[in-house]
């Protein structure tokens, strides 16, 4: 294999992340994932979405705290000791959030996927905050819409 050869198979790796949610599992880039945290009890605010589970603190910053599987439209997910809660890095630009927090159930596993490993999944319907649902590497996931709901937090933030 020549040095070109090599250097494009290793550009098309992308580390990931693959997080566990209640009766489904998430796919991300590792780089938007700033840190895997234990759950943690949000301070919540009255009269607030079912999804919005309120903020916490972490290294000295507010975090709102979601839950993906409410936000989607699906059912709530588990409330085991394998709660963990995934701390987002912010896409929304020139606002004040730079993270948000999800709530997940159990040990994220890091992949490192080449494009030919990912399949899309069209046999299953998608929420509001998925963008798509893939195989990857034969194990099912969603993609996330994280930009959806992070702008759907901004916008419920924003106004109370």
């Amino acid at each position: 294999m020549s040095r070109d050869q090599n250097t494009n198979t290793a550009d098309s790796v992308l580390a990931t992340l693959l997080i566990p949610l209640h009766e489904k599992q998430l796919v991300l880039p590792n780089v938007s994932v700033a840190e895997i945290i234990p759950f943690m009890d949000p301070k919540e605010i009255e009269n607030s979405p079912d999804w919005f589970l309120g903020h916490i603190m972490w290294r000295d910053v507010s975090v709102p705290l979601i839950s993906f599987e409410l936000i989607n439209g699906d059912a709530a997910g588990s409330s085991s000791r394998t709660r963990r809660i995934a701390v987002l890095n912010g896409l929304l630009e020139g606002e004040e959030m730079p993270f948000c927090g999800i709530v997940i159930d159990g040990v994220p596993r890091l992949m490192r996927i080449i494009p030919s490993e990912i399949a899309l999944e069209e046999s299953t319907s998608l929420g509001p905050s998925e963008l798509s649902n893939v195989l990857v590497s034969g194990e099912k996931a969603s993609i996330p819409d994280i930009d959806y709901f992070q702008k759907k937090l901004h916008h419920f933030l924003t106004s109370i």
